[in-house]
């Protein structure tokens, strides 16, 4: 889960929900940043699944007693959750292996971003690395010669990391939050590709329905939306997280992605 606390309730993104943003945000990537329609299918569906091995975990949220709060895809347990990333990514491979293997790549950039303290913890992490790895390199062999050459693969898994950041960037703080008030994207987005400001994407809330991006990849001006559901205090306290959870009505809101650019130019212009 995607989770950020206001004072009266817990408001919950399933991790899928929030992978089907980075999808809707991939999809808008501009079509000549790819070799041709396929390619760019391919990296829609990779963004829009990586993280479907959370849905069954997602379907039953879990507390966590030691923060008197609901667990977080930060905070859940190693264990189940190295399991639930393989079987996530085994059902991407049955029906499409290159996105599988971007998937693969992204899990192994963000398990290796995360330190673990307890020796057990580093064991299961390591474990999972090696059975992906494993996985990559058998991936690369079946694939058809001249789809996993290195520079394709890795600019797909860059951009799979944009959307990933991106969409976090919308579901992880009430909008118009300031981007200083951001835990990891105070200083931008993480993009190597953009030259300047250190491969960081400047991304803000121009109003409560409005994000503007220093940086802008994408087709042209979009709209993308977000589900969660907004689970109140009270009620979790009244009959539990899982029974207040399913009770709770799914909640949408939907957001625009601008460019800060053209929205500068705009206003010089009139």
């Amino acid at each position: 889960m995607v989770i950020y606390e206001t004072d009266q309730a817990y408001v919950m993104t399933a991790q899928h929900d929030h992978a089907l943003i980075a999808g809707e945000l991939a999809s808008e990537w501009e079509e000549n940043a790819f070799k041709n329609r396929r390619h760019k299918q391919d990296f829609v569906y990779a963004a829009r699944e990586h993280d479907r091995g959370w849905i069954r975990l997602d379907a039953a949220p879990f507390w966590n007693d030691q923060v008197s709060a609901p667990y977080t895809f930060i905070d859940f347990p190693p264990s189940p959750r190295f399991v639930f990333y393989r079987l996530g990514i085994d059902e991407v491979e049955q029906v499409n292996p290159y996105a599988a293997l971007l998937c693969s790549l992204m899990y192994k950039e963000l398990v290796g971003r995360t330190e673990h303290e307890k020796t057990q913890d580093k064991q299961i992490a390591r474990a999972y690395q090696e059975a992906e790895e494993q996985r990559r390199h058998r991936l690369r062999q079946e694939l058809p010669d001249g789809v996993t050459f290195d520079h394709q693969v890795q600019t797909d898994v860059r951009r799979m990391l944009f959307c990933d950041e991106l969409s976090l960037f919308l579901c992880s703080r009430e909008p118009g939050t300031p981007a200083a008030d951001y835990e990891w994207f105070a200083d931008g987005l993480s993009f190597p590709a953009v030259r300047h400001e250190g491969g960081r994407v400047r991304a803000e809330w121009l109003s409560e329905q409005s994000v503007g991006l220093s940086f802008f990849p994408f087709r042209g001006k979009f709209g993308v939306t977000h589900t969660f559901k907004k689970v109140d205090k009270e009620q979790i306290h009244a009959s539990g997280l899982l029974q207040a959870y399913r009770s709770c009505e799914w909640t949408h809101r939907t957001f625009t992605i601008e460019h800060i650019m053209e929205i500068k130019e705009h206003k010089e212009n009139t």
